[in-house]
């Protein structure tokens, strides 16, 4: 028992670890075991298995074989969510437009915890380039263009922490894979305040990313498009996309700043 159990109520702690294990399916295509499960959350094997006899109660997990499954209960504590914040129906209104305007997949997403981004408002086109987004899936935001855009915003102490829970490991041979290499990057995108990432998570794929503030100023999403280098030169998708893309931040930020003002 660590410090943090005698610091958190008996009800909060039970609450903290079934979220802990609801999170550690979050990247598992396949079913988990108890062991499994307790060597990716650190709980002890029986707390996991009391967790998820509550769980499978609840029907967020049921077996599968020797180990268990989500269930699509669970989508409601997304819904719940996404029904609280009206920035993923925002993004949506814009986003759809921009998407057929440029025949490009775009999204929007925000930072979670420091280490992931996850995605509250995609929209793939026809042709679609890089890997296929949904609503609720997560990426690593040192090799996104959102997450650029998004960890260029936060404190020296907080980028600090966040850069300490980051592996930077070559996807494609122009992968930054140098923490102070990567940390002068996210200087050059804090000036500029736009974001390109040029083939860095997959070859071929090209993405640029801008800012989305709250009223008060503090950045609070990414917003970006993704393309093929086989459809565009890099000069020539900043300058097609760059305008419309701010264009579409400034539209989602006023629509904010109305909603919040009412």
């Amino acid at each position: 028992m660590n410090q943090s159990d005698f610091d958190t109520p008996v009800g909060m702690r039970a609450l903290e670890r079934g979220l802990n294990v609801i999170k550690y399916f979050t990247d598992r295509e396949s079913p988990a075991t108890i062991s499994d499960i307790a060597r990716g959350t650190g709980l002890d094997r029986a707390v996991v298995r009391r967790v998820l006899a509550t769980l499978e109660r609840l029907s967020y997990v049921a077996r599968d074989g020797a180990g268990f499954v989500l269930q699509p209960a669970v989508l409601e504590l997304g819904y719940a969510y996404l029904s609280s914040d009206p920035l993923p129906a925002i993004a949506d209104a814009h986003l759809g437009p921009l998407s057929e305007a440029l025949q490009e997949s775009c999204s929007l997403g925000v930072l979670r915890g420091l280490t992931r981004v996850v995605y509250l408002s995609t929209k793939q086109f026809r042709r679609v380039a890089g890997p296929t987004l949904t609503v609720g899936t997560f990426a690593e935001p040192q090799q996104t263009s959102i997450g650029r855009i998004l960890l260029a915003a936060l404190s020296e102490e907080n980028l600090d922490r966040a850069l300490e829970g980051l592996v930077f490991e070559a996807r494609t041979p122009h992968t930054i894979t140098d923490r102070q290499t990567f940390v002068a990057e996210l200087g050059r995108i804090r000036d500029q305040g736009w974001c390109l990432v040029d083939q860095e998570a997959e070859l071929g794929l090209l993405a640029l990313a801008v800012p989305v503030r709250a009223p008060s100023g503090k950045v609070i999403a990414g917003v970006n498009v993704t393309t093929h280098t086989s459809r565009s030169e890099v000069a020539d998708f900043i300058s097609s996309t760059l305008p419309q893309l701010l264009t579409i931040a400034g539209r989602i930020e006023k629509d904010l700043l109305h909603i919040r003002s009412h």
